[in-house]
């Protein structure tokens, strides 16, 4: 994709405004870029409509270090199943195809390393489908890092398989297992 077809040099200096200030307001836009605000208006709400610009409210895992976020990476035969598992579990935070020795990247997060484990055990260790996985816990970040977290997982204090008796997990698997033409093996 062509990025100077896509967007122009006025749209990158909006977007990088805002990445440095997400409270801008449309005039102070448009007086920092010598634009009209109905001008600067239409063009957030095109980038907004064409899902380029969007807002991400989240928790800020640079400041918030009482929650332990995990970045795992895994090589395996069924990354889209991996994918579609992320999309329903709610201590991934998101799941990336990657190119390399692996091909799927992992961010999750809860209060507690050791649900973290029997989550990585559930879904990823000892499966067919995985053939390596690495795990590492990310210790210090360097600029803010905003992730949406689901926190109906930390409501479940089963740390051994916090997944087990977890009402939101267990329907989501159903519902996954309906959506999946491979019936993803998530127990």
């Amino acid at each position: 994709m062509d990025l100077k077809k896509t967007i122009d040099e006025i749209d990158l200096e909006i977007i990088t405004l805002l990445q440095n200030d997400p409270s801008l307001t449309h005039s102070k836009i448009a007086e920092k870029l010598n634009r009209s605000q109905p001008a600067i208006g239409a063009r957030i709400k095109k980038l907004t409509s064409r899902g380029i610009l969007a807002t991400q409210i989240g928790i800020n895992f640079k400041e918030m270090s009482e929650i332990n976020l995990v970045k795992v990476d895994l090589k395996t035969t069924r990354a889209m199943d991996i994918l579609e598992l992320a999309e329903f579990c709610p201590y991934i935070l998101n799941a990336m195809k990657i190119s390399g020795e692996f091909n799927i990247t992992l961010f999750l997060a809860s209060s507690s390393l050791k649900k973290i484990d029997s989550v990585i055990d559930r879904h990823f260790r000892e499966k067919k489908y995985v053939n390596r996985i690495q795990m590492d816990v990310i210790s210090r970040i360097a600029k803010n890092f905003v992730l949406p977290m689901n926190f109906m997982g930390e409501k479940y204090d089963e740390d051994f398989d916090p997944c087990k008796n977890n009402p939101i997990c267990s329907g989501l698997r159903k519902e996954a297992k309906a959506r999946s033409p491979l019936e993803l093996n998530l127990t």
